[in-house]
């Protein structure tokens, strides 16, 4: 086994920190911890989606389907709830459908607790994506929704760095952080996009969702 500043040395880089990075990455993480097994949770719930689309796609059970959503208090604009999403801590993301003109219409809709701050001051719902393929918004949105995670992960290793550049530049705050990046990537990450390079850009209702909860 190679060793490192008379440290054990092992395979991936958090095992490779000698005692004194171990500490620095240790009082980090322990800054960013909760938030990040929040997003782990979601990740799972999005993992759910890539993988059985179809099962998100149709009219399901639960308590939630068939109950109706207005936007805005526009009469015209009102959707039934086809099936759940995502249950967030704020807010739940529903797929919904309408018949509007003969034609049936589909959309991914984010409807807020009605005491949170974001709905007392927009709204409680919101439409996120809309169109006439149910099983391609699931798609889109999931792959909206982990691009997102990114983002958020990335802000949480600034975060972390920031702490360890401040309290232990004498360590090596360079691979100090590098490992609570590779923590916070594999936390958020769907390895099946990974492989398949799938990234659909976000739209702007969507680049908020996560960031609010």
């Amino acid at each position: 086994m190679l060793k490192r500043n008379g440290e054990p040395r092992t395979n991936g880089t958090h095992d490779t920190l000698n005692r004194g990075e171990q500490d620095a990455y240790n009082e980090a993480f322990d800054e960013i911890r909760q938030e990040l097994e929040a997003l782990e949770r979601i990740k799972s719930a999005v993992q759910a989606l890539t993988k059985n689309p179809s099962v998100f796609a149709v009219p399901g059970g639960g308590p939630e389907v068939g109950a109706v959503i207005q936007i805005q208090n526009i009469p015209i604009d009102r959707w039934q709830i086809c099936s759940t999403l995502l249950k967030l801590r704020n807010s739940q993301i529903f797929l919904c459908e309408r018949c509007l003109h003969d034609a049936k219409e589909f959309a991914v809709i984010e409807r807020f607790r009605s005491d949170s701050p974001y709905a007392r001051a927009n709204g409680d719902a919101e439409v996120l994506r809309a169109g006439d393929d149910p099983m391609l918004l699931v798609e889109e949105y999931a792959a909206s929704a982990e691009h997102t995670l990114r983002g958020m992960a990335s802000n949480l290793v600034a975060r972390a760095h920031k702490i360890v550049w401040a309290r232990y530049a004498s360590t090596s705050p360079a691979r100090v952080v590098q490992a609570i990046s590779e923590k916070c990537t594999q936390a958020v990450s769907l390895e099946e996009n990974e492989k398949k390079g799938h990234n659909i850009p976000r739209n702007r209702s969507h680049a908020e969702v996560l960031h609010r909860q």
